[in-house]
Parts: C-alpha cells; structure tokens; sequence
C-alpha cells in the first residue's frame, strides 16, 4: 500500500537550489516586486517588535521633519538680513539663532536615541527569525534532514534569520526617515522651484534602478555559495572540534582538510571580488548620475537667480534644499536597495518557514495516537533514502507484541537501525503498513506517536547542559521531578558517578563551557540509558546500547531490560549475541529483508546466517579460533 508523506520536502530536483530556481527564470525580478518586498519586509519587523519599530520610525520622522523646519528658520534669517535695512545685529537675530541651535540639539539626541533603537530593533528582529528557524528545523520529519536540498535552504535560512534582519530593520527606518525628510525638505523646494524638484525626482529613478541590480547580484552570489559555505562550515567544525582532534592528530590529516578547506574558501573570494566589481560599477554609474543632477539643479537654480526668477532668500534655501533631498533621496534610494536586497535574501527566509506551516497544518489535519498498544504490525515495509537508489529494507513484515523483548541482529547496513527509525515514527514507510492494534499510522501524528515510544541510538546525544538536564531531556516537562531523574540514573548506573560530580546533578557535563565536568564514554552512555528509564515510555528501543560498557556493565544493563519488559515492548538492536540470547524473538535482517526469526537455540539449530555470525564472533573468544 503506497503512502504519501505528508509536510514532506519535494525531491531534490524539484527543489530551489540553484541560482534560477530560487530567483525565477533567468533570475527575474523586476521593480514592480519592490512594494511587496519591501511591505514583508515591515510585517516581519512588525512581528518581531512593533514597540522598537513605532519609537524608531517616530524619531526618524521627526528627524526627518525637522530638516524642513531647520530651512524655514534659515530663510528667516536671509530674510532679515537682505530685506530689512541695514545688517541686523545679533541681538535682534537671537531669537532664530537660539530656536535653530535648539533644534540641532534636540535632532542630535533623536539620532542618537534613533541609533540605539534601531540597535536593539535589529536584535529583537533576529530573535524572531531565528527562533522561526528552529521552529521549523525542530518540527519537520526527520527524512527532511536526508535531502541535500533541504541543507541548502536551511543554510540559507539561518545565515538570513542572524545576518539580515539588522539589514531589513535599517532599511524600514532609513526609509521612513528619508522619506519623511524628501516629503518635508521636497514641499518647500516644490514651492519654491518645482522645476528642479522634478528634476531631482526623475534623476533618482536611474539610482533606483542600479541598486536592484546591484541587490540582484549579491543575492546570486550568495544562492551560488550555498553549497561550498556549507561544505566549508563542516570542514571548519572538523578541524576545530575536539571530538575529531584526536583522530586528525593521529592521522596527520590536518593539511589535506586544511587545504581543501582553503581551496573552497579561495573559489567564494573569486566569486567575490567578481560580484563587488560589478556592484561597483553600478554604484559607480548611479554616482555620476546623482552627481549630475545635483550639479545639474544648481546651475539651473544660478540661472534662476541671474534672471530674476527667484529672489537671494529663495535662492539660498533652494540650494541647501537641493542638497539636503538630494542626500536624502540618495539615502532613501539606499535604504530602499538595503531593503530590496534584504528583502531578496528575506524570501530563503520566509520559503523555509512556510515549510513548518506545511508541516503543522498537516499534523493539524492528523488522528491523535493511540494511548497505548498490544501489538504493532508492519506489513510489506519498504523504505529509501533519498540519498540512495536501493531500498534499506524491503517488505518487511512483522509483529511486535506487549510486553516482549525483540533483538534486531544482522550485519553493517542490513537495514537494523532503519528498521527502529519506522518503530519509532521517526520515518514514514514508503511502502507497506505500520499499524498500531490495527490503525494504521498513516494518518495519525507521528509526533503525537512518538509520546509513546522512548528511542535511545549508538549515536546518543551528549548535551552540554547540567546532568539533571541530561536525564530530564527525554520527558521535558516533567523536569522538575528530581526524584524521577535520581531513579531512572540508578537504575542505569549512573548515579553513583553523578552526584560524586562537583556540583552533583547541577554538574555541567562536557567540556564546552566553564565548569563543564567531562565523562568517558561509558558514562556517558549509562546517562543516555537513565533518558530511557525516565521516559518510560510503552515502547522502548535501545540501539546498541553497550557498545561502550565493559562485560559487567553489558550483563547489568540487560539484566534491566529484562526486567523493563515486564510492562514494556523492548527492541533491542546489538552486534554481540551474548546479549541478545535472552531475548523472546530475534529478527535476523540482511539486505533489508528479515530472513530469520527465532530464539537464540532455534535459530543455531537452523544453521543458517545467525548461526554463521554467532560462529564467527564466538570463534574471537576461543583459545584456537578455527
């Protein structure tokens, strides 16, 4: 039975990873798209902090205001000093100096309160997006993290949520400032001059036009590094990192990744320096023409003069005006290009996260699970990776009942631990049933399902976090159980080596941060079991989960297993069959396929590849192996 996976990504060749297919053919994006960036762009700040973006964007309006009423006061002052008879002195100018010196005064403190504003705006903002980002990072299946294309676009995603909102937040002021200062500084010039107020205007449009490009290319260059800054992220971590410094060490491995490392990293400067210089030739180009119609404006406004058109008052103000909307149209076609450009990277942004909308209105559409089971069936399971062209397993049938302890037993990539992954709900079958006391999981929330099952793998997590947390980690909400946690790490053997920790439970584990008190991996491991005690959930699958304990550790821990079945289904997925032997039934999977089952003695008596393997591993222990 085919079984669509709901909220999924698409497949990678669908998906946006390339230049055209995050930009549109041939990256089209023209100036009629610049309202809508730019209205996203004052939702998403809105959001994030409505209160930082109203006193901001009232302090550049005000500042932005103020430059009109700062010219009436100079035309006051000319007035007076050309119209009236004879050179005022200062004394009878004083009233309009002291409003003007006022006024610089109060504008300055608006900058600066307006700047820290804008400061904590930018960090509020990232707040957001980034907590948007985990959101969905932490809510999509887990086959999501198997598609390439799915890296790219949270890569993407989480350089944006950190480095751009400051972008965004700067250009929704700058461009509430600028506009409002244009507006105001631009209706006196329009009364005074509208001829060289139009001509300003229409000389802004070429700027305007030069900064999409100039956004377009930047915004290329970064969909074309996606993959090699994650790449060379990775190789960054491994060189960095202390749980690979042993192993690079000992290995003198260090100059080849060093080396490939900084070939990635020479290929993005290249790309680089070629996208700055064609930014800078647009910059360049939108200068000369700024510069033009500047200079164009002030010798149109001398004419004026010369011919008696406009009067020396006029005249002078025009002129500061001139200059004033000009670097004010400049900045505002400067925050619009910020915006534009932030805008552009905004979309990797909001794309990722409409994959969590996905993902929550398909879980929204979901059946709860059930509270509890007697028996889960698979039925002609199938399942691939994305990454792969053959199917880790391949109609797989079987039965799990209550109460019983299941071993998973078979060689390196026989499918054991994609087998857990579909118990789990952590997988979605491609093909086939999985039931549960005969509903079929297919339409209920897997995330509601796995309440109910407890999942600890070889590749345990080693949270930097006190050890409480540690424990505590796999039923959250019941972190304040301290009784709880204390007994699920006795019962791993885990609590002896804990509260002997400097600080006990409240102990920082890892070696990352100060006070951080390190385990060895044994230790570690018997923490990750006491998750699995503490959760206690109906379900509970243990993936090789002594590998790093030594024999009486192993014998210990299977000892508790045993006894956890009493009221548990335990699957038990382990290469030594010294530990699996006590199991109900064993599963013996190659090439994806279960292709025995039994007990320890039948399965032996049947000579087939479970009594191969067990021969072979027996044959280690023996004086003569034969």
């Amino acid at each position: 039975m085919a079984e669509n996976r709901e909220g999924s990504a698409p497949d990678d060749d669908s998906a946006p990873s390339t230049v055209d297919d995050v930009l549109g053919p041939a990256g089209h994006r023209d100036l009629r798209r610049l309202p809508a960036l730019v209205a996203q762009a004052f939702r998403l700040v809105w959001r994030a902090a409505p209160r930082q973006l109203s006193l901001a964007g009232g302090l550049q309006l005000f500042a932005g205001l103020s430059l009109a009423g700062q010219l009436a006061i100079v035309r006051r002052i000319i007035d007076r000093a050309t119209i009236e008879d004879g050179v005022p002195d200062l004394a009878q100018l004083a009233p309009e100096l002291a409003l003007f010196g006022v006024l610089l005064v109060i504008v300055a403190v608006a900058a600066v309160a307006q700047r820290e504003q804008q400061r904590l705006l930018g960090e509020l903002v990232e707040k957001y997006t980034t907590g948007e980002v985990m959101n969905v990072s932490t809510a999509v299946d887990l086959i999501e993290y198997d598609h390439p294309s799915f890296y790219d676009r949270l890569q993407r995603a989480r350089v944006n949520a950190s480095a751009r909102p400051l972008q965004i937040a700067n250009g929704v002021i700058g461009l509430l400032g600028s506009g409002a200062a244009v507006a105001a500084v631009g209706a006196a010039l329009i009364w005074i001059e509208p001829i060289v107020a139009a001509l300003i205007v229409l000389g802004g449009l070429p700027t305007l036009y030069f900064n999409r490009l100039s956004s377009k290319v930047m915004h290329r260059y970064a969909v074309r590094q996606t993959a090699g800054d994650r790449r060379r992220s990775y190789l960054y971590e491994v060189l960095s990192r202390k749980e690979t410094a042993q192993e690079i060490r000992a290995f003198d491995s260090s100059a080849h990744l060093r080396d490939e490392h900084d070939r990635l990293f020479d290929r993005k400067i290249d790309d680089l320096r070629t996208t700055i210089r064609r930014r800078m030739s647009y910059g360049a180009m939108s200068a000369a023409i700024t510069a033009a119609v500047t200079v164009g404006s002030l010798v149109l406004l001398f004419t004026f003069v010369r011919t008696g058109r406009l009067a020396v008052s006029d005249a002078a103000v025009a002129v500061g005006a001139v200059v004033i909307v000009g670097s004010r149209i400049k900045g505002l076609l400067a925050s619009s290009g910020s915006l534009y450009e932030g805008a552009l990277f905004l979309r990797d942004f909001t794309d990722f996260v409409e994959t969590g909308a996905r993902e929550a209105a398909a879980r929204s559409r979901a059946a709860p699970a059930p509270p509890a089971f007697q028996r889960i069936e698979l039925e002609d399971v199938s399942f691939t990776y994305p990454s792969r062209t053959e199917p880790s397993l391949k109609d797989v049938s079987l039965e799990l009942r209550h109460g019983e302890v299941i071993a998973l037993v078979g060689e390196n990539g026989s499918g054991k631990t994609t087998l857990t992954k579909l118990l789990a709900g952590l997988y979605r079958p491609d093909r086939g049933v999985v039931r549960w006391d005969g509903r079929d999981i297919a339409g209920i929330d897997l995330a509601d399902l796995r309440e109910h099952v407890t999942v600890i793998f070889q590749d345990f997590t080693r949270y930097f976090l006190s050890a409480h947390e540690n424990v505590a980690i796999s039923r959250i909400r019941d972190i304040d159980d301290e009784e709880g946690v204390r007994k699920a790490a006795m019962t791993a053997g885990a609590d002896g080596f804990l509260r002997s920790l400097p600080d006990g439970y409240a102990t920082l584990l890892g070696p990352a941060f100060l006070g951080g008190s390190d385990l060895s991996t044994g230790q570690w491991q018997r923490v990750a079991l006491a998750r699995a005690y503490f959760r206690a959930s109906p379900l509970l699958i243990l993936d090789e989960p002594t590998a790093a304990l030594d024999p009486r550790g192993e014998y210990e821990i299977f000892q508790q297993v045993r006894r956890m079945a009493e009221g548990h289904t335990v699957v038990l997925v382990s290469h030594r069959f010294s530990s699996v032997r006590a199991a109900d039934r064993i599963l013996v999977l190659d090439g994806g396929r279960i292709v025995e089952e039994g007990d320890h003695d039948a399965l032996l008596e049947r000579g087939g590849l479970y009594a191969e393997l067990f021969e072979l591993q027996a044959a280690g222990y023996r004086e003569n192996p034969v």
